[in-house]
């Protein structure tokens, strides 16, 4: 991938090849399959079934159109106003639409973009570093469930090899301007185990964790979760109100929401808390791979209007019209480079997300606990299959509205009567992502070898340490906003068939898994092969 060549030339370009630019090398193809490290084309792909929303979503046929129309109006403006002016107000409205889509217009919040959710982390790192000052812990809640690039986000450190910008950087090696003053503080959901720790266990450590770094005069960066890689939330709503009453204005509360599996009541009561919320358009949402927000609240955007300038550094991650036009000065000290890979990714999850909201609140409501009661029933029912267990987290007040049903199901795959490790899994992935008839037996039945030829895309293997020393990989099928989206039709009568259609997908899904483990001997050697060429990113969503 090139750094970001100029918008002009770029506008003219295929749409794919706009909405891979403008990020880090996640967003690069492999040259054979086209697929990205997550599995994802930007371009669509009707003939695979896809319930990979935790991790990532190829573009669908009508986000794609509206990002061609997209790409037209801008143009259109530029060669009127010049290109500044018009991307700007691109940006303005893309802004203003996100918060009306949210139930936030008028509320005072504000948006910050950025190419992607780990890019949003290291946002918000500046902005708690900006407006807290040094030196400052970064408590990381559910250390263990969230993406890799965390814990180096978390120490103002890069988390890529390469940069939005598309520099080459040290992975892991400091950020001038942000490294400095910094610690960071991991909390895991998990035991050695791989067992669920008790959530009083969890909250107390993460309470813990603050009340001493407070006491020893820092300040305090908390990013909990609000809904991780398998669907869990660290700390619990109590604690976390507790400690944001007692911890007074030495701590800042980041709400990782990259998910979006969360009501609009409760994004709003995060931010009448003064939490700044993190968000993704490419989980949930099923927009284009990669996009990423911070929702700024009253309070908050207030303040960022009088930080006067940023690091040099931040140039590499963030660009002017990311931030609000009232920050003046973060503005100013940031390059004026239109980042329109970025752009068009939101446009894409904009896109996906009036889809899911023009639907009525009872079908959305209706089809999500759907999904919830009959998962469980079809991944219990195959003996191949383990599915992780959870303690329900129980809804408070009505905020989580349809999201009070779980939407992510991870499950550890049985071999021989052992659980796949990490890497065979990760092999299991990519061959159930793949047409893999080329690789079967040629006695194999013809239905079968229609099955072996489905492209099945669910998320990527989730690291769970398997009580050895060894760590197990965790698949998930995942309900996203074009299973509510695509089943919705006035005639409740073909609403459901459009459901029963879903489940369907997902028991073909869960038949290809069966056939690929009866024939692993043969398909996996072709998928070490390619390990060497391919980008996945493994437990990195």
């Amino acid at each position: 991938m090139e750094a970001l060549p100029d918008p002009l030339r770029l506008l003219a370009a295929p749409i794919e090849q706009i909405l891979t630019c403008g990020g880090d090398t996640r967003l690069g193809l492999d040259p054979v399959t086209r697929l990205n490290g997550y599995g994802c084309r930007p371009f669509p792909r009707p003939d695979a079934f896809t319930f990979s929303s935790s991790t990532a979503t190829s573009i669908s046929g009508r986000a794609y159109a509206a990002a061609a129309a997209a790409r037209q109006d801008l143009r259109r403006d530029s060669a009127a106003l010049g290109f500044r002016v018009a991307f700007e107000g691109h940006i303005g409205a893309l802004r203003a639409e996100l918060l009306r889509l949210l139930g936030l217009e008028g509320s005072g919040c504000d948006i910050v973009f950025s190419p992607s959710g780990t890019d949003a982390q290291l946002q918000a790192t500046f902005l708690a570093r900006a407006l807290l000052g040094t030196p400052l812990a970064t408590v990381i809640a559910a250390s263990d469930e969230t993406g890799s690039g965390t814990s180096f986000v978390a120490q103002g450190r890069h988390f890529n090899t390469m940069t939005a910008d598309g520099r080459s950087v040290g992975k892991g090696e400091p950020i001038p301007g942000l490294a400095e003053g910094l610690e960071s503080v991991a909390i895991p959901m998990r035991k050695p185990s791989g067992a669920l720790r008790p959530y009083a266990e969890t909250d107390a450590d993460v309470t813990q964790a603050v009340a001493l770094s407070l006491a020893a005069k820092k300040r305090v960066l908390l990013f909990a979760m609000d809904s991780s890689k398998c669907g869990l939330r660290s700390p619990s709503l109590d604690a976390l109100d507790w400690i944001a009453a007692a911890s007074g204005p030495d701590l800042q509360v980041v709400i990782d929401a990259a998910q979006m599996r969360s009501g609009r009541k409760r994004l709003a009561r995060y931010l009448e808390q003064n939490f700044i919320v993190l968000i993704t358009g490419s989980k949930f949402f099923t927009g284009a791979p990669f996009s990423g927000a911070l929702i700024l609240p009253p309070a908050v955007a207030a303040r960022c209007r009088e930080i006067a300038t940023a690091p040099a550094s931040l140039a590499a991650y963030s660009s002017a019209s990311d931030w609000p036009l009232s920050c003046h000065g973060l503005r100013a000290s940031l390059p004026g480079r239109a980042n329109l890979g970025q752009w068009l990714r939101w446009v894409a999850a904009l896109e996906e997300m009036r889809a899911y909201f023009a639907v009525p609140m009872s079908f959305r409501e209706f089809a999500l606990a759907r999904f919830s009661d009959t998962l469980p029933r079809l991944l219990s029912a195959e003996d191949c299959l383990l599915p992780l267990q959870f303690e329900d987290q129980p809804a408070e007040g009505g905020e989580d509205e349809e999201f009070a049903a779980r939407t992510i199901f991870p499950f550890l795959i049985r071999r021989n009567g052992q659980l796949l490790a990490r890497e065979p899994a990760t092999l299991l992935y990519r061959a159930l992502n793949d047409d893999v008839a080329a690789f079967m037996p040629q006695t194999l039945p013809p239905m079968q070898r229609l099955l072996a030829a489905r492209r099945c895309h669910i998320g990527q293997p989730v690291a769970i340490p398997d009580g050895r020393g060894g760590t197990a990989g965790a698949l998930r099928i995942s309900a996203g906003a074009r299973f509510v989206s695509e089943s919705w039709c006035d005639d409740m009568l073909v609403a459901r068939e459009n459901l029963r259609a879903e489940f369907d997908q997902v028991r073909a899904i869960i038949e290809k898994i069966r056939l690929l483990l009866r024939h692993f001997d043969d398909v996996a050697p072709a998928y070490e092969d390619k390990a060497t060429r391919t980008n996945y990113q493994v437990n990195a969503a």
